[in-house]
């Protein structure tokens, strides 16, 4: 169809657009002490690369942006928040835990945070790495990286000289390993899990940072509460190179944990995210129904209850809204009962929405 043409004067009046919402602090904000914010900003006392200071100011919006201590965080979240490639932000992270700058709570998986104690932070400045000369000799004209004279040989010879780098490269492997080993899953097999590490990680010019993927992909995977993983073996792992698994969705459970402690009263138990483990009661629960509630189709709309991640958080808040409105639930003696873990199992969460629980 055409414009439409309107005679001078008779335009109809325009509308004009609202602009834009700005950001506001309701929406959400992330609240640090002076020192340590000028701490971070102060390239002079403490010299970061772009990278590490990117990976320090997600790790505090992750845990004092959630009013929290500490927080579990892999590669694949530093990817989704600083646009630095998984591998590299978790290297990147792993070399701020070794400066002193970000604490790790235990061991491989377990949460970080920033350290406080600034006398810890251990950064120097990067230094311009000149290189080498080359220096010959007057008689042999061998260079200064052949003294032994192994570099002259014939190749058939040089394996009787034993390699500098041999041991290094060994305890790079072993250090890497440990990595792996501590990720999470069962201990079990050792031997037979070192010997698939070394043969996956010849494919890779760095051990340590392959061990790091794997680490992150485990604890990504232990954190969706995926059924059986948390049996797996290490060496399985390995030998049928689990890590290029596609990873479903990961629950919010910081985000509905958050959701439970504001919405309920002051009487029913908070819960601490640190606690709230793939070990603890009611994880699985949890992860398995935001799982069907995200995928399975209702028998009324043909929908899944929600897609998107806020809308399932938005959705178990409105379930524990409507359970503190519960007569049972504001009496003192509730907090014997009402608990989290049995809050998000599928068939009381679905009760607790449609108001069948009293």
């Amino acid at each position: 169809m055409g414009s439409v043409a309107y005679f001078p004067g008779q335009e109809p009046e325009q509308v004009p657009c609202d602009p834009p919402r700005r950001p506001q602090l309701e929406d959400g904000f992330t609240r640090i002490n002076n020192d340590l914010f000028e701490a971070v900003c102060n390239n002079d006392a403490f010299p970061m690369t772009d990278r590490e200071r990117r990976v320090v100011l997600i790790v505090i919006r992750l845990t004092y942006g959630w009013n929290r201590k500490s927080a579990r965080i892999t590669g694949g979240i530093l990817e989704k928040l600083t646009g630095i490639h998984e591998d590299t932000a978790a290297k990147v992270l792993s070399g701020l835990i070794g400066k002193g700058v970000i604490k790790r709570h235990g061991g491989s998986r377990s949460p970080v945070s920033l350290n406080k104690n600034l006398s810890e932070w251990d950064l120097k400045a990067p230094q311009r790495v000149i290189p080498k000369q080359k220096s010959k000799r007057p008689d042999s004209g061998q260079n200064d990286l052949s003294e032994s004279g192994q570099n002259d040989l014939p190749s058939k010879d040089r394996k009787d000289i034993p390699n500098p780098n041999g041991l290094g490269n060994v305890q790079s492997h072993r250090a890497a390993f440990e990595i792996f080993y501590n990720a999470g899953l069962p201990k079990k097999n050792r031997t037979k899990a070192e010997i698939a590490f070394k043969t996956q990680a010849k494919k890779h010019s760095d051990p340590t940072a392959f061990a790091q993927r794997l680490a992150d992909n485990i604890a990504s995977r232990l954190g969706t509460g995926e059924l059986g993983f948390d049996a797996m073996h290490p060496s399985t792992y390995l030998n049928q190179q689990r890590w290029l698994d596609e990873v479903s969705e990961r629950c919010p459970h910081a985000a509905i944990i958050d959701a439970w402690n504001t919405e309920m009263p002051a009487h029913i138990e908070k819960i601490s995210p640190e606690d709230w483990t793939p070990d603890s009661k009611g994880f699985q629960a949890l992860a398995n129904a935001w799982e069907a509630f995200r995928t399975k189709p209702r028998a009324s709309t043909g929908k899944p209850v929600f897609i998107e991640e806020q809308e399932g958080v938005e959705f178990y808040r409105e379930v524990f809204r409507r359970l503190a409105q519960v007569d049972r639930v504001q009496r003192e003696d509730a907090a014997r009962w009402c608990r989290l873990s049995w809050a998000v199992k599928q068939g009381e969460t679905v009760k607790i929405f449609k108001g069948e629980v009293a």
